[in-house]
């Protein structure tokens, strides 16, 4: 007994000099699982220090360093990486992806290449020979027209041309579709078809026809009508298949921002599987203090590092097309013909004061209400009724978010920042810029979505894709917000960018805190979740216009390699 004494006392005298010389006691603790050396460490902690090496054991990390000290950690067994000079960061975290929507674009027509008509119909006329007559042929909705040379969708006859048999869905984004004759016939929309509240049949001016394009609420015309879900196994299959794909871009963690019970469920089997790779949080999609209610379930939900349940997701208007906007949009010709249109505001029946009656179920409950927002008036919306909801709670404790952000007016900011509300920003604008332009002119399309404005403000911005939306690449997503530019080759707003450090910091710690995880995630310090992601080239180093092109060559989620290529 007196042995053991000894021997911990010394341990204990060991530890205590160690810790007064600024080693970590984690580090110490035992032999490394893995250790990744002979790198550049970004570890986007409080003085976002760099280092040579790091040490992991039991899924967390337990040294950050130069390499000769985290070499003190390694045992025989430990596994030793050398990164050969490479860029390492934390874990990418992506605050806005719809992962299960994702999935179940993976078998779909990819149109993200197409340049023209043409090459649009060959894609659709390909996979309409491989289907039987009446099945419908549906594609990806990560693509935008803007990219095509005619720089608008298809219409229904030119899909009508090589799919004469299947009715055809083309999504663009969450907002808008574009179907051929048969999937209109199957739709019931016809000319005497009206225009449900919130959405617009585009029709052509001449005749008044539909032409396919069916915007906002218009879309569930089509939607309702279209494709079912895959069956849970292959959802489940396709779910792994999606992971697998963001573990490749260095993405370890997401919010799926607005799902139902059968997708939570879905969810809930692959963590009992094991076969999550991909850390995601979930918030449950609702608007009326019914659907609250009834999301309310889930406030028991079995929270772990894999899965968790946040809160709620509230639309409150529609995208580009789509947007509450108080001043009226341009006029598009063929598209857009009202001088009056200024967007939809998708509020309950009961107008705000019952959206408040919804928001204040969450505050009670506290839980995260994150709220879709495009618009400047929408933004102005959500500010006060987020004030209304929580004056008993401080909105910050609550995490309170508003997601894209586009169109904040200046008085919104200074509101946002005094309130302590989130905010989440995605690059839309390298797809979506295009229309921005055309249905709201220049200016508007310039400003939209101005982080810089946002962080000079002291407003907390987390980082984002929207994909399926638009592509999750999150190193595309860096490289817009770093340069404002689009994919059709120009800037809009380059007054807005911010810098490489800031974009990385949006998509590791920031997103962390939006997600209420900091204290285990988006940094690289001993005693958090081992989540790293090693990089084929420096993004704090190289011109910004190479952001881009940057890979992830190793992938890591709680200490386990879930993604290597190149390394």
């Amino acid at each position: 007994m007196t042995g053991l004494n000894g021997r911990m006392q010394r341990r204990i005298r060991v530890l205590a000099l160690c810790l007064v010389a600024g080693t970590s006691v984690p580090a110490l603790a035992q032999t490394a699982d893995i250790i990744l050396r002979n790198g550049k460490i970004y570890t986007v902690d409080k003085d976002f220090s760099t280092a040579q090496a790091v040490a992991i054991k039991d899924g967390r990390f337990a040294a950050v360093g130069d390499d000769a000290s985290v070499m003190r950690q390694a045992g025989p067994q430990t596994q030793v990486i050398d990164l050969g000079g490479r860029a390492l960061v934390p874990g990418l975290i992506d605050s806005h992806l719809h992962q299960s929507f994702a999935a179940t674009n993976l078998p779909a027509v990819q149109l993200l290449d197409a340049r023209s008509i043409a090459d649009v119909q060959k894609l659709i006329g390909e996979r309409a020979k491989q289907a039987p007559p009446g099945e419908w042929v549906v594609a990806s909705s990560g693509w935008h027209e803007s990219l095509l040379k005619e720089g608008r969708l298809p219409t229904r006859y030119e899909l009508d041309e090589v799919a004469p048999n299947n009715p055809v869905l083309i999504p663009r984004g969450g907002h808008v579709v574009t179907i051929n004759s048969k999937a209109l016939e199957i739709a019931g929309v016809n000319k005497d078809t009206k225009n449900p509240p919130g959405g617009v049949i585009v029709r052509d001016p001449g005749n008044g026809e539909a032409t396919g394009v069916l915007l906002e609420a218009a879309a569930y015309f089509a939607r309702r009508v279209g494709p079912k879900p895959p069956a849970a196994d292959r959802f489940a299959a396709l779910l792994k298949q999606q992971m697998k794909v963001l573990n490749s871009l260095g993405i370890v963690s997401v919010l799926e921002p607005g799902i139902g019970e059968p997708n939570i469920a879905l969810y809930e089997q692959l963590r009992a599987s094991g076969d999550l790779t991909v850390r995601t949080h979930m918030l449950y999609r609702a608007m009326t203090p019914d659907e609250v209610r009834k999301g309310l379930a889930f406030k028991s939900f079995r929270n772990d590092d894999m899965l968790r349940f946040d809160g709620f997701k509230f639309p409150l208007d529609g995208g580009i097309e789509g947007a509450r906007l108080r001043e009226p949009y341009k006029i598009v010709p063929g598209e857009q013909p009202d001088k009056d249109y200024r967007g939809v505001l998708l509020l309950p029946p009961g107008g705000e004061d019952e959206w408040v009656e919804a928001l204040k179920l969450v505050a009670d409950a506290g839980l995260q209400a994150q709220t879709h927002a495009v618009g400047d008036e929408t933004i102005d919306v959500i500010v006060r009724a987020y004030g209304r909801a929580a004056s008993n709670k401080q909105i910050r404790d609550l995490r309170w978010t508003i997601m894209h952000i586009f169109l904040p007016t200046d008085s919104a900011v200074a509101k946002i920042a005094e309130m302590g509300i989130l905010t989440t920003a995605q690059d839309h604008p390298v797809l979506l810029g295009h229309n921005q332009r055309r249905w709201w002119g220049d200016e508007r399309a310039a400003y939209a979505i101005p982080i810089r404005k946002l962080l000079d403000a002291k407003i907390m911005v987390g980082g984002g894709s929207d994909g399926p939306v638009v592509p999750f690449d999150p190193f595309q997503s860096m490289w817009w917000m770093v340069t404002r530019m689009t994919l059709n080759g120009y800037a809009l707003g380059p007054e807005q960018a911010i810098t490489a450090r800031e974009a990385l910091m949006l998509y590791t710690i920031n997103n962390a805190i939006v997600l209420g995880v900091e204290k285990d995630r988006g940094s690289i310090e001993p005693g958090k979740l081992a989540d790293l992601v090693v990089l084929s080239r420096d993004i704090l180093s190289v011109p910004k216009e190479q952001i881009r092109d940057t890979k992830a060559q190793m992938t890591l989620v709680g200490g386990k390699i879930v993604w290597r290529e190149g390394l």
